[in-house]
């Protein structure tokens, strides 16, 4: 059994992936494509299933639907927005100096934490990268008397 295979047979792994892939739309990886669209994870096990047709990696979106498999190519603005239940923030560190992405990590959670954001994650992405995480719960219901949800991808570009 290859190593990708062994590493997604995993049943903490299949549970944590299917638990993150919740509602939101994933990108099953194959070497040099992705697989169809659009695509989710329902059970634990479908991450197993995935893996031996030759995933080799999974992208979920920073968008969460209410049902993802609704989701094509041509929804306009509003049909979008009345499928997308939350989202999530991404901020991707990503120069050439990793001791550089470190520092600025560091600096841009304090900053967070200051101003009142919780549950911040880190995930170093294997290279020089760091991809801070901030859950769509930690922001305000509302901004300006506009629901949060429908301030994608306004806000997260803004941020």
């Amino acid at each position: 059994m290859n190593e990708i295979l062994k590493f997604y047979s995993r049943k903490d792994i299949q549970k944590e992936i299917a638990n993150f892939a919740k509602n939101r739309e994933v990108g099953d990886r194959f070497k040099e494509s992705f697989g169809k669209r659009p695509e989710i994870i329902q059970f634990s096990s479908d991450v197993g299933e995935f893996a031996k047709q030759g995933a080799t990696s999974f992208h979920v979106s920073v968008e969460r639907w209410k049902d993802p498999l609704n989701l094509s190519s041509g929804l306009s603005r509003k049909q979008l927005d009345d499928l997308r239940s939350a989202w999530d923030l991404i901020i991707d560190i990503d120069s050439k100096f990793i001791e550089y992405n470190k520092k600025a990590a560091l600096l841009l959670v304090n900053a967070l934490q200051f101003n009142g954001l919780k549950n911040i994650g880190c995930k170093f992405s294997g290279g020089t990268g760091i991809h801070l995480f901030i859950p769509f719960e930690s922001f305000p219901k509302k901004v300006n008397n506009i629901e949060t949800r429908l301030l994608f991808p306004e806000a997260a570009q803004a941020i």
